[in-house]
């Protein structure tokens, strides 16, 4: 078994700090977002992500672009915000629209952040890094979310897999949103050759939430489709069709549930995400792509301007001095062919 380490090494042209216990190699970009850019399994010859740099061929311009098509951004807050605008115990946000044709703010303010390294190293079996990022009233983006806080990362790789915390603390004295959610890439097949039969998905999704043109809830639920059933029925079809579409998450009595099974390589792909995301966005492009991108989402899209009691959008409040965390993990686990 390989001892952990955390190690420096470029990716591509971008200082890249890797990650590696058990069988297990993680590649992380401190200055892009703090992104898990590669989770491969070397044992199974698994790579469990989309990469940048093996859909660029080695060049990352388009993902310093676009880097939210990869690996496993942070979003805060995720998905779209209407008009860039929402208001919130008595303060008005105004982000700037990213998004044009749709007139929406895409993907929130951190995505592209460069993150500080607070911890680094083996630790009980594992390999450890700790990734940190403040936002202070110097920054650009305070203008635009007007509250001191801070963001880190704690990754830890281990023979499970990759485990993540995130930790979303409040230092100002008035109470922010927690709006927050990671825009996951998952590889499909995860094997080198792209021959590795059908894939059934399994996922704790409930309720379906209508999209308006823009891609924003109306605040009405609608029936499933038969794909869609598939998937909550525990053996659905990820690429029967293209989607992308909300849901909320069926609350299991642990961690939200979304496994990808591949019989041909006796392989499951489990993910699982903290019970306090508490809605799942899916999407596949063009179901042709070769990736699939569960979405856990600690509220429903738009949250803030959705005319429905908190308890159903998961619109909150986080007080000042509060901090709040929750945990990830993504991994293989060996099947009967």
């Amino acid at each position: 078994m390989n001892i952990p380490s955390v190690m420096d090494s470029p990716y591509g042209d971008e200082p890249a700090i890797v990650l590696r216990a058990a069988s297990y190699e993680a590649w992380v970009l401190p200055g892009i977002g703090g992104h898990v850019v590669a989770l491969r399994d070397q044992a199974r010859g698994l790579r469990l992500l989309r990469e940048p740099l093996a859909e660029t061929s080695g060049d990352l311009t388009a993902y310093r672009r676009d880097p939210i098509p990869y690996g496993i951004p942070l979003l805060f807050p995720p998905n779209r915000i209407e008009d860039g605008t929402f208001t919130a115990a008595g303060v008005t946000y105004r982000f700037p629209i990213n998004e044009p044709k749709l007139h929406n703010r895409l993907h929130g303010l951190f995505a592209g952040a460069r993150w500080d390294v607070a911890e680094r190293g083996p630790s009980e079996g594992e390999a450890v890094l700790r990734l940190r990022h403040s936002l202070r009233e110097e920054d650009e983006e305070f203008a635009w979310f007007p509250h001191l806080l801070t963001l880190e990362l704690d990754y830890r790789l281990s023979r499970q897999g990759l485990t993540w915390t995130v930790r979303v603390t409040n230092d100002g004295r008035s109470p922010m949103p927690l709006l927050l959610g990671f825009h996951t890439a998952l590889r499909t097949p995860p094997g080198a050759s792209g021959d590795a039969g059908p894939c059934e998905l399994a996922m704790n999704i409930g309720d379906k939430w209508e999209l308006s043109p823009r891609k924003l809830p109306t605040g009405q639920t609608i029936a499933r489709d038969d794909m869609e059933e598939g998937i909550a029925a525990r053996h659905g079809d990820p690429f029967a069709h293209a989607i992308d579409a909300l849901f909320s998450a069926v609350p299991l009595g642990g961690p939200n549930l979304c496994r990808l099974r591949f019989r041909a390589l006796g392989v499951d792909v489990v993910y699982e995400t903290d019970p306090k995301f508490r809605a799942w966005m899916l999407w596949n492009r063009d179901a042709k792509s070769g990736f699939f991108c569960p979405e856990p989402m600690t509220c429903l899209v738009n949250a803030p301007n959705l005319d429905l009691p908190w308890q159903l959008s998961g619109m909150q409040l986080l007080p000042g001095g509060a901090s709040w965390t929750a945990s990830s993990r993504l991994g293989a686990l060996s099947i009967r062919p």
